[in-house]
C-alpha cells in the first residue's frame, strides 16, 4: 500500500500530527497482509523537515519549497518532481486548497481531507473538522477516512536517540532556551543562573540566528556576563535532530513559546514552558510522554498580563533542578 500525507507548513503543527502518524502506521501495519508492503510518503516543506527523523518508523520524506505551495499550478509542477507512484491513499492534514489538490495530481483512489469550502472538489472522503479542539485531535479525526473504527488517540514518543554528551549521567545539564528582549538576552536569566553553584547549563536561543554576526555577539555578550561558578555550554546547531539528541538527556528543558517545547515533550524531556501567547488548549504538547509544567502569563501566580513574575517561576525551577541533580549525583 502506498499512502501520502501532506503535513502542515508550520513546524509546531507538524509535530502535533505525530500521534496521528503513529496510529496510522500501527493500524495499517496490523491490517495489511504479511506479503504487502506499507510505503508511507510524508510531504513537507523543506524547512524543518528534519524533525521527521524523530519518528520511530520508516517513511519516505518529500521536500517542498515555499514557492511550490503558492498555487495549485506550482503544486502540480512540484508533484511531478516528487516522483510518488501508484498512490492508494492521500491525506491532507491542513486547511489549504493547494494541499488538497495533491491527491488529485497523483490520481489517488482515496483522497481524505477536511470538509472545508472548495477543498471538497479534491476529496472523495470528507471529514468534519473539530472546531476549537486541540490540533492533534483535529488531525486524528482524519483516520475516519481510512478505518471503520479508530482507536483512542495514543500517547507517543520519539525513537531512541544517541546523546550529544556521553557523560550526561555523570554531569547532568539543564537546557535553557534564552529569549531576547530588545537587543539583548533577557537579563532575568542572569539572576536565575546566579542562584546555582557548580551546575552545568547548556544555552541556546531560538530567537537568534547564530550565523548572523550581530545575533552571535548578543549571545556571546550574555555568556561572558554570567557568574563563573557554573559551567556553560553553547548549543548553536539548531537542527531539529540535533536538538532532539540534546533535549532527550537533559535534566530539564526551560523555554518560552517555541516549537522546541513540543519537540522536547515528544522526546520525553522534563519541560518547563513559559507560555505567553494566550490559549494552550489547541497547540500545547498533548499526547506526548513528557511531564510538561506550564507557567502561563495569564496565571496571576506567574504573570500580571504583560510580564512574567520571574521570581515565582525561578523558585520552582531552582527547587526542581537542585533536587534532580542531587539525586543523580548520589546514584
Amino acid at each position: 500500500m502506498n499512502i501520502a500525507i501532506k503535513l502542515p507548513n508550520n513546524l509546531n503543527e507538524r509535530v502535533l500530527t505525530f500521534p496521528f502518524l503513529h496510529a496510522l502506521h500501527k493500524e495499517l501495519s496490523a491490517k495489511l497482509e504479511k506479503e504487502e508492503a506499507l510505503n508511507i510518503h510524508l510531504i513537507s516543506l523543506k524547512k524543518g523537515i528534519d524533525v521527521l527523523n524523530l519518528l520511530p518508523f520508516h517513511a519516505y520524506y518529500h521536500e517542498l519549497e515555499e514557492d511550490d505551495v503558492k498555487s495549485i499550478f506550482t503544486m502540480h509542477r512540484a508533484c511531478v518532481n516528487l516522483k510518488i507512484e501508484s498512490l492508494d491513499i492521500f491525506i491532507s492534514t491542513t486547511d489549504s486548497f493547494v494541499d488538497a489538490s495533491i491527491g488529485k495530481n497523483y490520481g489517488a483512489e482515496k483522497r481524505i481531507g477536511y470538509a472545508l469550502g472548495k477543498n471538497g472538489w479534491f476529496f472523495n472522503h470528507k471529514i468534519s473538522k473539530l472546531s476549537g479542539q486541540h490540533f492533534s485531535n483535529q488531525v486524528y479525526e482524519l483516520l475516519k477516512g481510512v478505518f471503520d473504527e479508530i482507536p483512542p488517540i495514543p500517547n507517543v514518543y520519539s525513537r531512541n536517540l544517541d546523546s550529544q554528551y556521553p557523560d550526561w549521567n555523570e554531569n547532568p545539564y539543564t537546557l535553557l532556551n534564552l529569549d531576547v528582549v530588545g537587543k539583548e538576552i533577557n537579563p532575568e536569566w542572569k539572576d536565575f543562573l546566579d542562584l546555582f553553584d557548580k551546575k552545568t547549563f547548556v544555552m541556546m536561543s531560538s530567537d537568534l540566528n547564530f550565523d548572523n554576526g550581530d545575533d552571535n555577539e548578543i549571545f556571546q555578550t550574555f555568556i561572558e556576563s554570567l557568574p563563573p561558578k557554573n559551567t556553560y555550554k553553547i548549543f548553536e546547531d539548531q537542527s531539529n535532530i540535533a536538538f532532539g539528541k540534546l533535549v532527550s538527556y537533559c535534566t530539564a528543558f526551560i523555554s518560552g513559546d517555541s516549537p522546541f517545547v513540543n519537540i522536547a515533550a515528544y522526546c520525553g524531556a522534563q519541560t518547563f514552558h513559559l507560555h505567553s501567547k494566550g490559549k494552550l488548549n489547541q497547540f500545547g504538547p498533548n499526547y506526548f510522554i513528557a511531564d510538561v509544567r506550564h507557567f502561563s502569563l495569564t496565571d496571576p501566580m506567574f504573570g500580571n498580563g504583560s510580564k512574567f513574575n520571574y521570581s515565582k517561576i525561578f523558585d520552582e525551577l531552582y527547587a526542581f533542578i537542585e533536587q534532580k541533580t542531587k539525586v543523580e549525583e548520589s546514584e
